[in-house]
């Protein structure tokens, strides 16, 4: 008997997906209040606005509304294209399986938006600039690369916070976009040889 595609079916309403729907929205919640204050420690402004009869809500918290949908979006679309097994027909399906490749999609994608975001802040740190500089001294081959990184990088880390922001945003949603559709993509159908 041969082995064919078949789809576990995902319900967003089941616990499993439900669990791993709240631990990823509080993540990204949190991990981008953890940045804006990082940048904020960093000189962002940092303002609030008052609407009627709500709380003052700092401005730069509202753009985690869009961020939390592209996480849910690249979540149901991963979730869903990791939801394709190969197994016998008529053979039952490990039950097992939706939990965990709900919880994959989930620790993915927020190890995908914390390297995104943290990443180019810890390369581009004095710190690590320092260790670059220490380790290019007793390997004189890469010196080349750590004058070519110190000349991209510090231009960068240069920017006003304002625009460090919404460049980090940008560039880590884009590359959690990206992400998404390469890992969530079929695989072509392999030609059997003769």
């Amino acid at each position: 008997m041969s082995v064919v595609p078949r789809r576990i079916i995902l319900k967003p309403t089941s616990p499993t997906s439900l669990i791993s729907i709240v631990i990823l929205l509080a993540s990204t919640v949190l991990i981008e209040i953890y940045f804006t204050d990082y940048l904020k420690v960093r000189g962002l402004e940092f303002k609030s606005y008052q609407f009627a009869a709500l709380p003052a809500i700092p401005y730069l918290y509202l753009p985690i509304i869009g961020f939390v949908a592209v996480m849910l979006s690249s979540w149901m679309y991963l979730a869903r294209a990791r939801l394709v097994v190969q197994a016998k027909p008529g053979v039952q399906l490990n039950s097992t399986i939706l939990p965990a490749r709900t919880f994959e999609a989930t620790f993915v994608l927020m190890t995908i938006q914390v390297a995104a975001l943290f990443i180019p802040y810890v390369l581009g740190s004095n710190w690590m600039l320092n260790e670059l500089s220490s380790v290019t001294t007793i390997i004189l081959g890469l010196r080349g690369l750590y004058l070519w990184f110190y000349g991209t990088i510090a231009p960068m880390m240069g920017l006003d916070p304002i625009w460090k922001y919404f460049a980090s945003n940008a560039v880590s949603y884009t590359i959690i976009v990206a992400a998404t559709l390469i890992m969530g993509r079929k695989p072509k159908r392999q030609i059997a040889k003769r």
